[in-house]
């Protein structure tokens, strides 16, 4: 994948350039007013032919042939206990690319299990302390009237005010308890619903742990172990391309920047042909996920024609908006006006000039169409500033490659599976109970560390359940208290009752019952959040306390088979958290592992690494030893690069990790193997920009204008030769050049006859 800051991209793909797309034409002027002499003044003679063209406007973006990448991501958090492929390997759709920790599952999904059980336990109590709360009001509003009348007589019109505002008090309550109670449910309902999702997918993991291939393809990607086996929801794992299905990726240029989709007329040049595309749809769910995250996929084209594309490659495409069709046209700055009027000069049989007035139509940033008042091929005099040439030779345009080379000037063997064993706390080495060139299998004893905080972490740890042993008791004690205050008190007339008269005993006698209730219900949500938290705080004590001796030496074991291939400590030694202790490699590989890093022998892009598919050569003792890129390792700032995938799931954002190499690196195969002694060879070379069959001229025969109102309006251009005439025609450039040439991108085509200053 390239990452290249250039003006061709920066200028044309961001800003872009309008030109013309007739043969002939002028750079970036503005419309002239009518001259004082009624003959316009010229530095020399400047004619053009007028022609048939089109006016509108032109975009030119820069893209670049890439395989069709598909991500292989677990859709849990997980332990990778192994990945089995390493990039170059080639792998059939259903293949077993990697397996997880199923022991780290299954703890997993007993954590589900006892969430679900816990929501499902303290929702069902807190519904019916919800409920008694509600009785509780509803007892204590205002009984009937006509009841209260029978037994104490009538209610004076005070009294009945009174009540008549604190039951509509008790109402309001029992209003919003209510809409509580139906909210309540909903959050329970989706609780319950993403817990039973999380327990799907680690249930899967229990049942069958292994990562399998999405597609079939070259594996170009995989997890970096060395930075730790733990992986994300959506994490890649690995990346398969397919090298048979390359599309044309405009780099920069996210979907949510890109303003062309409703350009007429949409193509790109392969090889010197022309072909139709179109963009590459997504679906709204892709666009809607991408909105909310602000991630947007970049934009790519593809062709119904199936062009020969080569991964690697830059392709320019081209958008065209069309005003007028196969219209006359004459460049804007032949043209004067008086008033409404339009009028040209055209060159006579003598040589002279003469005026003609004209009718226009469409204009567009360099030309005007003419509908009436001239003919094709007639030479109309434009206001030229710029020195024709008058002493010249002939350049022939033609067609060919253009290539501007980078270099990765660190390589070495990659080996397969290599795990570098860093240290989760700072401390002292005790003991390293493995040696270099060992053989080891999983749940061997590494070494062993004193933390001086393991048995801290310990004694944390079981404060942490005392403190919450001692809380629960504190609160079971008080619901207790309250419980027995209310049982043997009862309720008063004075608390429960809102007239000053004799109390109502069954009404109290309700009272004391409902509020027994809720104590009782309150107590056993207590016991029941307890139970939980009790559960999850003895976990993470058994957790702390796996190989910790309880005096703070922590016991470290091999999670998987290997090779000690270097070891970083021995006893004795004081290490920090995250210091190397040792490394175990798997198989080693025929891949060389390359970093693009600065160097004082090469110019070196660093934003850059070879793209997948791309050849790649090494000189070794006078020899050119060719290879392939076959994956990546880090994009130096796009380390994080993010992917949009669609599955049978839903959608997701994965994203890779970051390779840890702290620059862009990138793995290649060379064709013959790994030569033994590589102390000779030079830096590996790939392509920082590489085109095929384009426009490539002279430096020298490009001229550039500056706009006087605008010094940051710059455009470029060539003198063309037109027949008998010279004239100015603008060009579109990218803004880099290989030795003494340039490539054009738009202008001028093989054939075209250009000025060459003698």
């Amino acid at each position: 994948m390239k990452n290249r800051n250039l003006l061709s991209i920066k200028k044309l793909a961001v800003l872009g350039i309008c030109v013309s797309f007739v043969a002939g034409g002028c750079g970036k002027m503005t419309e002239s007013s009518i001259p004082k002499l009624e003959e316009p003044v010229a530095l020399n003679e400047a004619y053009r032919p007028v022609e048939y063209g089109t006016i509108g406007s032109l975009q030119v973006l820069m893209a670049t042939a890439v395989s069709r990448d598909y991500c292989n991501y677990y859709s849990a958090n997980v332990n990778i206990s192994q990945i089995y492929v390493e990039p170059g390997d080639t792998v059939n759709v259903g293949d077993v690319l990697a397996v997880c920790d199923v022991d780290e599952a299954k703890k997993q999904l007993q954590e589900c299990k006892d969430a679900l059980a816990h929501e499902n336990e303290t929702y069902e109590i807190s519904a019916q302390i919800s409920d008694t709360q509600i009785k509780l009001w509803e007892s204590q509003a205002a009984p009937n009237i006509d009841e209260r009348v029978a037994d104490t007589g009538e209610f004076s019109t005070e009294q009945t005010e009174k009540n008549e505002s604190t039951d509509e008090d008790y109402n309001k309550q029992i209003a919003t308890e209510q809409e509580n109670q139906r909210y309540d449910k909903q959050l329970h309902e989706y609780r319950v619903q993403k817990i039973n999702e999380q327990m799907a997918l680690y249930q899967q993991l229990v049942d069958d742990g292994t990562l399998k291939a999405v597609h079939s393809g070259l594996v170009t990607y995989t997890k970096k172990l060395t930075e730790g086996r733990s992986a994300a929801a959506y994490e890649n794992i690995v990346i398969v391309s397919d090298m048979d299905d390359l599309v044309l990726d405009i780099k920069d240029t996210a979907i949510n920047e890109y303003k062309y989709s409703d350009y007429d007329k949409k193509y790109v040049i392969v090889d010197g042909e022309k072909y139709d595309v179109t963009e590459s749809k997504y679906t709204s769910e892709v666009l809607v996920l991408s909105k909310i995250n602000n991630r947007y996929p970049d934009v790519c084209v593809e062709s119904r024609e199936k062009p020969f594309l080569t991964a690697g490659q830059m392709y320019p495409v081209y958008f065209e908006k069309t005003k007028a069709n196969q219209a006359l046209v004459v460049g804007k700055d032949s043209i004067y006006k008086d008033g409404d009027t339009r009028y040209v000069y055209v060159k006579n049989d003598e040589g002279g000039r003469e005026k003609r007035i004209i009718t226009t139509g469409e204009s567009d940033e360099n030309y005007t169409q003419v509908t009436e008042g001239l003919k094709e091929g007639e030479l109309v005099y434009y206001n030229s500033t710029d020195q024709v040439p008058t002493k010249y030779s002939k350049y022939t345009v033609t067609r060919s490659d253009f290539d501007i080379a980078n270099y990765g000037v660190r390589y070495s063997r990659f080996d397969a599976g290599t795990i570098t064993e860093t240290c989760d706390y700072e401390g002292q080495i005790v003991s390293v109970n493995v040696k270099q060139d060992d053989t080891v299998e999983k749940g061997m004893l590494l070494y062993v560390v004193d933390t001086g905080e393991g048995k801290a972490a310990i004694t944390e740890a079981k404060n942490a359940i005392d403190s919450e042993n001692e809380s629960y008791e504190q609160k079971i004690a008080d619901y207790n208290k309250q419980i027995k205050d209310l049982s043997e008190g009862g309720s008063s007339a004075e608390e429960n009752n809102r007239q000053d008269e004799k109390p109502d005993t069954a009404y109290d006698e309700q009272q004391l019952k409902l509020n027994l209730q809720l104590l009782n219900l309150q107590k056993k949500l207590a016991c029941a959040d307890h139970t939980y938290q009790l559960s999850r705080l003895q976990s993470a004590y058994d957790s702390i306390s796996a190989g910790n001796d309880g005096k703070g030496n922590i016991s470290v074991y091999a999670k998987n088979d290997g090779k000690v291939s270097k070891v970083s400590v021995k006893a004795g030694d004081n290490v920090e958290e995250g210091s190397d202790i040792l490394q175990i490699t798997g198989n080693s590989t025929d891949v060389l592992l390359v970093q693009v890093k600065d160097s004082n022998s090469y110019k070196v892009y660093k934003d850059n690494i070879a793209d997948v598919g791309e050849r790649v050569s090494l000189e070794l003792d006078g020899t050119t030893i060719y290879g392939n890129c076959i994956g990546f390792a880090g994009y130096g700032r796009e380390a994080q690069k993010g992917y949009i995938n669609q599955d049978d799931k839903g959608v997701h954002i994965t994203g890779n990790t970051d390779s840890g190499y702290g620059n862009a690196a990138f793995y290649i195969k060379l064709d013959n193997g790994i030569p033994d002694d590589l102390t000779g060879a030079s830096a590996v070379k790939f392509s920082y920009v590489s085109f095929k069959k384009v426009v490539v001229v002279p430096t020298s025969i490009i001229h550039k204008q500056v706009n006087p109102m605008d010094k940051d309006d710059i455009s470029y251009y060539v003198w063309k030769i037109d027949g008998d005439s010279v004239v100015k025609q603008p060009v579109i450039l990218g803004d880099y050049t290989s030795g003494s040439n340039t490539l054009v991108l738009y202008g001028i085509d093989e054939g075209d006859e250009i000025c060459l200053a003698s």
